[in-house]
């Protein structure tokens, strides 16, 4: 016999912790907004939650809570190397790890030799492709605007009046502001085309980078599924053979059950890095699918506020939301290519 019952119920508990953990990263949408499921399973909230948690139980109810709100706004709301840190770490840890899987993968001699190697090659390569990716991004312009530039960023998108007015005074730089920017309040700078702020990479995304943050989460993501790859080729190589009829005849009944019970690091490792790989790689395809309709993530929230405004209201007095900076597939993905210059 493979597995027990006790082995059913941990391939439950692993469907379940997948279905949470995807659940996370979506609970934001608009669709899942004033439930319970953004009120209870949200990324960012529970993140919150942990870190209040810890504090209060390190320096009591008052004081914790308040040092938890500075640490909070120091990760969340200030431009720090935390993140930078963290994922170079992730990234070392994950590949001294994967050269460990590769090493005990020499079962004949061909995987001594050239098989071996190549892996190694393959993987490593991967690997400082995306740790360049994360450089590129972190030392990228995301399209500043400045005194000296900004007629020609208040030139290159027309207003809509309707997510952007014209004459709008930045009192920060004491200039209009252009169509489609927006203060970033955590590099303290104005960004033309702003998407968002992504605290991974310490920078802002914006009309210039956002090419490179794209490319930043295909590497990135594919980086996790390849890891995942080899953690799953070393354990099929370490199974006795008469476990592959098993895999055959009842993979989700017996086999997988059973890899669970006797793998269970290497299985853990696998379920992380192909729920992150995943992950990362829909969140790639939903930039994707914003570019080929040109609109950026800052913009699809105002969006989505006035539909649900406009839903309030009688439909005399509704507003058409339209995206006039769409101009097909084809323009949009060129421009998100090879963007305007700002200087």
């Amino acid at each position: 016999m493979f597995f027990s019952s006790s082995n059913s119920f941990s391939l439950s508990l692993f469907l379940v912790a997948f279905f949470l953990f995807t659940l996370s990263f979506v609970s934001d949408k608009e669709c899942f907004q004033n439930t319970l499921i953004e009120k209870y399973f949200s990324a960012g909230k529970n993140f919150t939650r942990f870190v209040k948690l810890i504090f209060t139980l390190i320096y009591g109810k008052q004081k914790g809570g308040e040092r938890a709100e500075r640490v909070e706004k120091y990760l969340c709301e200030e431009r720090n190397s935390v993140s930078v840190v963290v994922y170079y770490s992730v990234v070392l840890i994950g590949y001294v790890l994967a050269l460990d899987f590769f090493s005990s993968n020499s079962n004949s001699t061909r995987d001594d030799g050239k098989g071996k190697s190549l892996g190694d090659f393959w993987f490593t390569l991967h690997a400082i492709l995306g740790i360049i990716s994360h450089i590129v991004v972190l030392n990228s312009d995301p399209g500043i605007i400045t005194t000296r530039n900004h007629k020609v960023c208040y030139k290159m998108f027309p207003f809509d009046d309707l997510l952007y007015e014209e004459g709008k005074l930045c009192r920060t730089l004491n200039i209009e502001i252009p169509a489609r920017s927006k203060w970033d309040v955590v590099t303290n700078r104005r960004v033309c085309k702003f998407d968002h702020y992504c605290s991974v990479v310490n920078q802002a995304i914006g009309l210039r980078n956002l090419r490179w943050f794209v490319l930043f989460l295909i590497v990135n993501g594919a980086l996790c599924l390849h890891g995942g790859l080899v953690c799953w080729n070393r354990v099929m190589r370490g199974i006795p053979k008469y476990w592959h009829s098993a895999k055959e005849k009842d993979f989700f009944g017996a086999f997988l059950p059973a890899l669970m019970y006797h793998h269970t690091r290497s299985m853990f490792s696998i379920f992380v890095l192909f729920s992150v790989g995943f992950s990362v790689l829909g969140f790639a395809l939903y930039h994707i699918y914003l570019v080929s309709t040109n609109v950026t993530t800052n913009e699809t929230y105002k969006y989505a506020h006035m539909r649900r405004v406009n839903k309030r209201l009688p439909k005399v007095e509704r507003i058409d939301v339209v995206n006039i900076w769409n101009r097909g597939v084809v323009l949009n993905v060129k421009e998100f290519l090879f963007p305007m210059r700002v200087y």
